[in-house]
């Protein structure tokens, strides 16, 4: 259901225009979440098994193993990913996609620290989302195809959602897989934005994973979804002046500010209904945001 509230669009800004302030609340929302874990937990165990084990590629001996990542921002679920890869294939060339600069100077960070685990795998970073990287391969002739290819949380800024499922299945070695992380069809997070259709701009649109089962659906690519559960606390966010809870209500709903752009009765309404049961479940006191995301793999 849309919201029935009469907030001027022009007063609202999509996170993405600001980058700095995208990795600040990103940072207070992770910090305050088990994401990482989860997604951290999920890149050491589950992923070994729905995929390193499963690669079925023929790879010539002294060439190296290409993967392509998507949405890969400060490089915690990448390079669990990578380490788990480089177990089958010594070998690793890694496409690393991120729009945001501050997110690669992390992982940057990151991959210097875990240089010796890293061992083997080369890191080819690119400032750019999935849109700007397909022009850039067109435009400068690269054909290269990948044996494996992740997208996370990142299929929400492209401009066509199907044709870019479609060209990141084409993108696929014969063999290899593909893993697409969206949120869930039936989380907090695709009911808070399904009900406030106005966070919309030219640079997100709202998506879940029942929209990348019905792409791939409808293109015969055959897929597997795995659910994940995730719980965030948000409950600071219902405190007044608490300044990382206005950060929080900026990650989810996606809007610079929002605490100071929205009008007063937009800001009362969409607390409400993060707190409300159809986002959040109240537990010893806390308020606990439904981050529920899905895994859908595909291979080729």
């Amino acid at each position: 259901m849309a919201s029935k509230s009469t907030q001027d669009k022009g007063d609202l800004k999509s996170i993405f225009h600001d980058p700095d302030h995208y990795i600040k609340s990103f940072g207070v929302y992770a910090q305050a979440s088990a994401k990482y874990q989860v997604l951290a937990n999920w890149g050491e165990n589950v992923f070994s098994e729905v995929v390193a084990e499963k690669l079925q590629v023929n790879i010539a001996d002294g060439e190296a193993f290409r993967a392509l990542g998507v949405g890969v921002g400060s490089g915690e679920m990448d390079t669990k990913m990578m380490c788990k890869l480089r177990n089958r294939y010594p070998l690793i060339s890694n496409i690393a996609v991120e729009p945001a600069a501050g997110q690669i100077k992390l992982y940057q960070d990151l991959a210097t620290k875990m240089a010796v685990k890293l061992n083997g795998i080369t890191t080819d970073w690119r400032k750019q989302g999935l849109d700007e990287f397909r022009r850039s391969k067109v435009e400068s002739g690269d054909t290269t195809k990948y044996h494996f290819i992740s997208s996370i949380h990142s299929l929400y800024y492209v401009d066509d959602l199907d044709d870019s499922v479609k060209w990141l299945y084409d993108q696929l070695e014969d063999g290899g897989m593909m893993m697409i992380i969206t949120v869930s069809d039936n989380s907090g997070f695709w009911r808070l934005w399904n009900r406030y259709k106005l966070f919309e701009d030219q640079l997100l649109r709202f998506c879940n994973s029942e929209h990348i089962r019905e792409a791939c659906s409808k293109q015969k690519i055959p897929f597997t979804n795995y659910k994940q559960k995730s719980r965030v606390d948000i409950t600071d966010s219902f405190e007044e002046g608490n300044v990382d809870g206005q950060l929080k209500v900026d990650f989810l709903a996606h809007v610079v500010d929002f605490h100071s752009t929205a009008s007063p009765a937009l800001q009362q309404e969409l607390l409400e209904y993060l707190g409300g049961p159809e986002c959040s479940e109240r537990r010893d006191g806390e308020v606990l945001f439904d981050n529920d995301w899905d895994a859908v793999i595909v291979t080729k």
